[in-house]
């Protein structure tokens, strides 16, 4: 017997309303049912053709395009009698976009207990911790890239290029805007932990993602202000952290004039 939790059911019906990440491929039905033969286990060409019964043509031109889309890939067995035989396997990826894994909805439910027993203030303090071990890592790659010998915007503006880099190997879809007074923005269009967003927006927007950028950029002596300006999770289409270098002198001009008017 499967007990399903108040908190799954919400998360259901939300995952109801929106396409599910296997939509992301928009597979013909073909495809689809050679990724659902594939899931069984690595299957050879006549393998699959016997199972779908058309034309082995047909299934190679399929399977190519998989491999191609990096959903499938192929290697060759090795018989006890005759030739290597060819077969094909979901790859990694390809379990994670075609067959969806509710990771969401796990963190929703232990952030839901944690919060039961502990209180939020310990969540909050679970996630920024996860934050600050995650700006640690990338303070290191700052430091060996950038050049200590630069100016202050430089520096700040190199060390966004490199959160944003790893902010897209995360999943953000992230880039960075320049503004015309001198500030940053690295906006994002993608929300890694959206479904939890939405029940726990500050402490996910402000206590991880806020806090990985404000702690990356973190110096001695720096005057850094970030502010989110939009939020996915809020119903924005995209993300934007404002960045504000409040020692640049282009900054505390910007502000006067803004004062005087």
């Amino acid at each position: 017997m499967i007990f399903i939790t108040n908190e799954q059911k919400d998360y259901d019906d939300k995952q109801n309303d929106s396409p599910s990440s296997s939509s992301f491929l928009a597979p013909t039905d073909s495809k689809q049912r050679i990724l659902q033969i594939l899931l069984d286990g690595p299957k050879s060409l006549g393998d699959i053709t016997k199972e779908l019964k058309i034309q082995k043509s047909a299934v190679r031109n399929h399977l190519e395009s998989l491999k191609t889309e990096k959903i499938v890939e192929s290697q060759f067995k090795i018989e006890r009698l005759g030739r290597p035989r060819k077969i094909y396997q979901l790859t990694g990826n390809g379990r994670e976009l075609s067959f969806p894994r509710k990771y969401d909805l796990m963190l929703s439910l232990i952030i839901s207990k944690i919060i039961q027993t502990s209180g939020e203030v310990q969540v909050r303090k679970i996630i920024e911790d996860i934050a600050d071990d995650m700006a640690s890592k990338i303070k290191s790659e700052i430091s060996k890239r950038n050049d200590s010998r630069s100016g202050n915007v430089q520096r700040i503006e190199e060390s966004l290029k490199i959160i944003s880099s790893i902010s897209n190997d995360m999943g953000f879809v992230s880039s960075i805007d320049k503004e015309r007074n001198g500030c940053f923005s690295i906006v994002s269009k993608n929300c890694i932990l959206h479904r939890t967003a939405l029940d726990y927006q500050d402490i996910i927007c402000h206590g991880f993602h806020d806090r990985i950028i404000r702690e990356s950029l973190r110096e001695k002596n720096s005057n850094i202000e970030l502010r989110l300006d939009k939020c996915i999770a809020l119903g924005d289409s995209f993300s934007r952290h404002t960045i504000i270098d409040n020692s640049s002198s282009n900054t505390q001009e910007s502000r006067k004039q803004s004062n005087r008017k």
